[in-house]
Parts: structure tokens; sequence; C-alpha cells
């Protein structure tokens, strides 16, 4: 049943492979270019934010020093950003697992999809077979 594709082949079905087949082989040679820029773009975003929360925070300090405001702050107030801060942490660790299962499920999803295509590719044409052999055996 397999025939040999020709790039000026006439036959539809042989013409949408071979252009299948090309936009899949450029998505697929795109896609790593894809990623490391959004990979890069994360990281001068890392970056952006750590230098403006480090000039703002040394800004205000400085302003602080020079007009003699006390900066020392007492134990519950230390504790309560503290504590803050490791909610914040826990609920990034929280959303990551959420992401983690979702993108694992998703995956799941493809393989067993990818799995049963062959058979329900099988199965309809069986069905497509069963029904031509009904109207071609007058």
């Amino acid at each position: 049943m397999s025939k040999t594709t020709s790039p000026n082949s006439k036959d539809i079905f042989d013409v949408c492979r071979v252009s299948f087949e090309k936009v899949r082989g450029h998505v697929e040679k795109v896609t790593p270019q894809y990623l490391q820029s959004f990979s890069n773009l994360q990281q001068e975003y890392f970056g952006a934010w750590t230098n403006f929360v480090n000039s703002a925070l040394a800004t205000q300090q400085q302003y602080a020093n020079k007009m003699g405001l006390n900066s020392n702050i007492n134990e519950p107030i230390t504790r309560v950003v503290q504590d803050s801060t490791d909610e914040i942490i826990k609920a990034f660790d929280v959303q990551n697992k959420i992401v983690q299962t979702a993108l694992d499920a998703t995956k799941q999803n493809l393989r067993t999809i990818n799995e049963n295509a062959t058979a329900f590719a099988e199965l309809n044409h069986n069905i497509f077979n069963s029904w031509l052999s009904t109207w071609t055996k007058n």
C-alpha cells in the first residue's frame, strides 16, 4: 500500500504527506531555537528584576541613612517578613507542582493518543471496507 512519494506527484494524499513532513521538519528545527530564546528572555527578566530590587533598596537605604532614620526593626516584624517570604516560596512550589502535573498528564494523554491512532485508523479502514463491500455486492 505504500507508494514512493515524489515532490512532483499529482496525488493529493502524496502532496499532503510531503507538505506535512515539510512543516513538521521545520517545526522540529525551530522549536529548540524558540525554547532557547524564551530561556534567554527569562534570564534577562530575572537580571533586570534583581537589579531593580537591589537598586531600589540601596537608594532607599541611602536616603534613610542621610535623613537619620532608624531602620532597625523588632523581632515580630522580622518574623512577618521571613514568614511571608517562606509562604511565597511555598506558593511557587505548589504552582510548579501543578504545572508539572498538568504537563505530565498532557504528555501521557498524547502518548495514549499516539498508541491508539493506529488501532483507530485500522478500525476506520475495516468499517469503510465493510460498507464498501455491502454496496458493491449487488
